[in-house]
């Protein structure tokens, strides 16, 4: 059930028994309520008296009358604090009486009365209300009874109040401590947010040279705790400029997120793709060989080129461990190697391929020319 759906005693958890105790703290018993009942008939006649001068005397003090405002203000005051007076002397001072009392500590509250103008204001109401006993009761000892058991509800009444005060406050001091923590926790996950953003790559996702860095180098750490092996295939698309120059940049950012995403696709899901920068991707494959690495890699290629069959990529796969271990940057440096001598062999091949073709196309005069030239070279060598 929500505090808003349950009374200020149930919220305060006061019961009978709580409010029994209270009075007796004060030796405050029923003889002394029966005998404040019994001033009622008084209290009646001279309630408009009460108020009036009560509040004549409040509304002298500037930041209660700031606190009242206006007329309308002020008359609703006067007959809540007529209701006030009256309850007093009752002769019920049960849970519905407390209740009563609790809701105007509440009331104070919300309305900004501090404490300390409240119990300016509780001494002046019983000090009106002394006089008004002292004026109309002729017998000495009926008269300080009667002042003893009212100062001694009244104390009641003001340990009510402030405990709804008291209440109040520290549910202020929850709900703050609940919106600060609500922020803390957004401010941690935006700031991690803020964090992976910073370590990814804005164009493809994947991680970017500084999340690649950090990522390589905890799972070096991980792998020499656990003697396991961890390798890298470092990836380059072949005459990247070129395909910018003659196809445009969009087509060149559109094989680049088509890549990264083939990488994510293909690896396994502990693996980590990076993007260093420009057309160079790289993935950390922990507890892997390099022959199940360059596995993965050859699958990479397939899809890539099954997508672009007239662009082709070079790879190159370095690991490390399980005995000796490489640092981030060295097997990094490994990898890039073995894809650049990857590229030139590609090239070379491609180069030799192109050769042979071109010499098998050439027309027939051409070929008997290139005899010729062979044969005479040839003679003039055994001069």
């Amino acid at each position: 059930m929500r505090p808003i759906d349950k009374s200020l005693l149930e919220q305060m958890h006061i019961s009978e028994v709580e409010i029994q105790r209270r009075k007796e703290f004060l030796n405050l018993d029923e003889a002394d309520l029966a005998d404040l009942a019994a001033l009622k008939p008084l209290i009646n006649e001279h309630i408009e008296i009460i108020v009036e001068e009560f509040y004549e005397r409040q509304t002298e003090i500037d930041e209660i009358s700031l606190l009242i405002g206006d007329s309308e203000t002020l008359q609703r005051l006067r007959s809540a604090q007529r209701q006030y007076v009256l309850d007093i002397f009752t002769g019920y001072y049960d849970a519905e009486y407390v209740n009563s009392r609790l809701r105007i500590g509440l009331v104070h509250k919300r309305i900004g009365v501090e404490p300390k103008l409240f119990l300016a204001a509780m001494r002046t109401l019983k000090e009106i209300l002394f006089r008004v006993i002292d004026e109309n009761l002729e017998d000495d000892q009926a008269t300080k009874s009667a002042k003893n058991n009212l100062d001694k509800l009244m104390y009641f009444d003001i340990t009510l109040v402030f405990d709804t005060y008291i209440d109040t406050l520290l549910n202020e001091v929850h709900s703050a401590k609940r919106r600060m923590e609500l922020y803390a926790r957004n401010l941690e996950e935006k700031t991690k947010e803020l964090a992976a953003y910073a370590e990814k790559d804005a164009l493809t996702g994947l991680f970017n040279k500084r999340g690649m860095s950090e990522a390589l180098s905890r799972e070096i750490r991980m792998a020499e705790r656990r003697h396991s092996l961890v390798s890298l295939i470092y990836c380059d698309i072949d005459d990247f400029k070129q395909i910018n120059d003659t196809h445009g940049h969009h087509k060149g950012d559109e094989i680049l997120v088509t890549f990264g995403q083939i990488m994510r696709e293909t690896v396994r899901s502990s693996d980590i793709c990076c993007r260093l920068g420009g057309d160079e991707f790289c993935c950390i494959l922990p507890d892997c060989d390099a022959k199940s690495a360059k596995t993965i890699g050859s699958k990479i290629e397939l899809a890539f080129q099954s997508k672009y069959p007239n662009f082709s990529i070079s790879l190159g796969v370095a690991e490390t461990g399980d005995r000796d271990y490489l640092r981030e940057e060295e097997l990094l440096r490994a990898a890039d190697a073995m894809m650049y001598r990857n590229k030139e062999a590609r090239k070379r091949s491609a180069a030799e391929a192109a050769s042979k073709t071109s010499a098998k196309t050439l027309p027939a005069p051409a070929q008997a020319a290139e005899k010729t030239t062979s044969s005479t070279a040839a003679q003039s060598d055994d001069h």
